[in-house]
């Protein structure tokens, strides 16, 4: 039996313990930096570990995979822990870890080995090759390409058909702005890309009369991704799937595509 006085103060601890820290729903989510329009963080900008609670947004950083991966955890009351890096450190921190989810990543037969992925998808890339506009390449697939040096953004996801080409030399780049920049020197002679993205850098910077596309071999809807042996990486993805069918069904996901795709 509780002494007088002692009730109300062993309630006050029960309350705390069930509404409070204990009851919080986090999630520590990884992404790229340099990922426009999708992902894109702002000149002079650092986020590691920001915490954003529903309802609430991050200065600095946006895109349109970014408000559907937000909206949709919020809506099932999570606050997300986000950190924005370089492709590789974010997948580095993902393995290791030290995130829960990892977006957008697309699908091939090794990340399928240790990843799960979410039912539903972010965006859908379509792979393809860049060259100058005052080049001449007849294309053939990716056999054609033998003996070229084509830029390849490095740590990202281009298909299977591309992991198995042969004979082609694989020149890692850093960012998009390098690739390009590499090609109009002649120093490659083509950059593989995503083509909404990379069209996206071309016309952001007024340069899509420079290059000339090769036509798509391969393409890949694109997901969150969890480590397989994270024990709660499966529920993570349930409830993003959750959240996002919740977009689609009250038209919020319509919204956020006009919002940065206008009406197609």
């Amino acid at each position: 039996m509780f002494r007088k006085g002692c009730f109300p103060i062993a309630l006050i601890i029960m309350v705390i313990s069930t509404h409070g820290y204990a009851g919080e729903k986090v999630l520590r989510v990884a992404t790229l930096e340099d990922y426009a329009p999708f992902c894109m963080i702002a000149a002079g900008v650092t986020i590691a570990g920001h915490s954003v609670p529903p309802g609430e947004d991050t200065a600095g950083f946006s895109g349109y995979c970014w408000d559907v991966l937000r909206e949709s955890f919020h809506l099932m009351g999570y606050t997300i822990q986000l950190t924005v890096t370089p492709w590789a450190r974010a997948m580095l921190n993902l393995k290791t870890g030290e995130a829960d989810i990892l977006f957008p990543a697309g699908q091939n037969s090794g990340r399928l080995k240790i990843f799960d992925y979410s039912k539903e998808p972010t965006n859908q890339a379509n792979f393809l090759i860049y060259i100058r506009a005052d080049r001449q390449i007849q294309w053939r697939g990716l056999d054609g390409l033998r003996g070229m040096t084509i830029g390849v953004k490095r740590g990202f996801n281009y298909g299977d058909k591309w992991e198995a080409a042969s004979g082609i030399l694989k020149y890692e780049i850093r960012t998009i702005a390098q690739g390009f920049k590499m090609l109009s020197a002649d120093r490659i002679d083509g950059f593989i890309g995503y083509e909404y993205n990379w069209d996206y850098h071309l016309k952001k910077e007024n340069m899509t009369n420079q290059y000339k596309k090769l036509p798509a071999f391969d393409y890949s809807a694109e997901y969150l991704v969890a480590l397989k042996t994270n024990p709660k990486g499966k529920l993570f993805l349930k409830d993003f799937d959750a959240g996002k069918r919740q977009l689609i069904q009250t038209g919020k996901l319509k919204k956020l595509k006009e919002k940065w795709f206008g009406n197609q």
